[in-house]
Formats: structure tokens, C-alpha cells, sequence
């Protein structure tokens, strides 16, 4: 239709109908760029409004995870300590043998977070980093993102703190001794667990053993180090992940 009105503008030689069609596909042309560029937009503060509600679901995961990790490291290196004082003095042991008992068997076990990094990755994959616009921000997730990578390197070490140690005490504690770290994991009642207590000769008998063993000793202060390590690591980690989601909060709002 527009053609065939400039068609007849030109034949008639009316330029002024000849501009003014111009004029108007022009106009409908730059209408319809400002919309695509207006929907675009929308869709990608939509998306980002999805990334950002993500990565606050998955920080309040990691924080969870990281304050269950802080806990047991400083239950694991109490552990540690205790076992290393009532080698210097039976009486330590005697006030809950089978607590005792139950830190020589769990004193080592590490905890690892499983942090949630789904998100961030995908954001990677697609080239979507950008979409966060404030720099700042961006640049908050980044580090954050960084410094998980950076102490997962030593993941190895914790695993060969906790099998060499547990090598060191193999034979130390009876089978029945050996299945006291099954509290942290079931309840009473459970089919085919029988959780026993002992005694404070059971304790002294344990503690005996324990001194034939200096690699043992040895172990003990090391799983102490490595367990106030963890908390140090965990505390940072905890502490950046509630910065993170503090900063997302300032930004965006909300009360994820």
C-alpha cells in the first residue's frame, strides 16, 4: 500500500506525499527497532532478576553448609585436644569414657561443604556474567566464586590427614568401640545397631594402647592443626558468602 501511494506520488510529482512516506516507513523502522531493543532489555533484566534470586538461594545454601562444617571442626579438634590430654592424664577420659571413645574414632573426620556453584557455572557457560550490571557486583561474585576454587586445592590434604591417621589408630579400639561413630548418623532404634557405653577401664585400656603408638600421638596433633585450619577456612568462606548475599540484597532488594 505505501508503495503503491509513492508509485502514484511520483508519477504526479508530488514530492511533498513523496517525503512524507518516507517519513513514515522511516518512523516505523525506528518504532520497531525501539521496541525489539525495549523487549530485549526486559527480557534481560528479567533474566537477571533470575540469576540473582539463584545465586541468593544457593549463598543461603553455602552458609548453611559452611556453619555445619565450622561446628564439627570444632568439635572434631576438642576431640583431638582431649585425646592428647588424658595421655598426660587418665582422668580426662574418665569423665565420659564413651564420649572418649567416641573422639578417638571421629577426631579426624572432615567435613567438606558442598558449595553450589550451578549457577555461577551456567552464568559462565552462556557468557550471561555480564548481565549483572553493577561491576562492583559482578566483580564480589567473581572473588567469591575464586576463593572456593582456590581452597578446594587442598582437599587432598584433609583426606590424607583423616586415612592417615585413622591407619595410625587402626587396632586401638574394639569392634564394638569402632561402631561409636554411628551416633552421628542414627538413632536409637535403628535395625541392627546396638550403640554400647563403656566404662572408664575400657578408656584406660584404650589410653595404654595409645601410648605404645607415638606415630599415633603424632597424628593426633597434626588432626588438631588441620581442624583449627578448617575452622579459619570455613569462617572466611562463611564470611564471604554473607557478604555476597548482603551485596545482592543492597542491590536488588528484597529479602532473599
Amino acid at each position: 500500500m505505501i508503495l503503491s501511494r509513492l508509485s502514484h506520488a511520483f508519477r504526479t510529482q508530488n514530492w511533498f506525499a513523496v517525503a512524507l512516506e518516507f517519513l513514515i516507513v522511516i518512523a516505523g523502522v525506528v518504532i520497531g527497532f525501539q521496541i525489539t531493543a525495549w523487549n530485549e532489555a526486559r527480557g534481560e533484566r528479567d533474566l537477571e532478576q533470575r540469576y540473582v534470586e539463584r545465586l541468593a538461594d544457593a549463598l543461603e545454601t553455602d552458609i548453611a553448609q559452611f556453619s555445619n562444617a565450622i561446628e564439627l571442626a570444632i568439635l572434631r579438634a576438642e576431640q583431638a585436644r582431649q585425646v592428647l590430654a588424658a595421655i598426660e592424664d587418665n582422668s580426662v577420659a574418665h569423665e565420659d569414657p564413651t564420649d572418649f571413645l567416641r573422639g578417638i574414632v571421629t577426631a579426624a573426620y572432615t567435613f567438606v561443604p558442598t558449595v553450589d556453584e550451578v549457577v555461577f557455572e551456567e552464568m559462565i557457560s552462556r557468557g550471561d556474567v555480564a548481565i549483572i550490571r553493577a561491576e562492583t557486583l559482578r566483580s564480589q561474585i567473581g572473588a567469591y566464586y575464586q576463593f572456593l576454587e582456590s581452597y578446594s586445592q587442598w582437599h587432598y590434604l584433609r583426606s590424607h590427614v583423616q586415612t592417615d591417621y585413622m591407619a595410625q589408630r587402626a587396632g586401638v579400639l574394639t569392634p564394638a568401640q569402632e561402631r561409636l561413630w554411628v551416633d552421628a548418623y542414627v538413632t536409637d532404634g535403628v535395625v541392627g545397631v546396638e550403640l554400647e557405653t563403656f566404662s572408664t577401664a575400657d578408656a584406660d585400656a584404650a589410653l595404654e594402647r595409645i601410648r605404645e603408638r607415638p606415630g599415633m600421638i603424632s597424628a593426633l596433633a597434626h588432626v588438631e592443626s588441620w581442624q583449627i585450619y578448617n575452622q579459619i577456612v570455613y569462617l572466611d568462606a562463611r564470611d564471604r558468602a554473607e557478604a555476597l548475599l548482603a551485596a545482592l540484597r543492597a542491590e536488588y532488594g528484597g529479602n532473599r
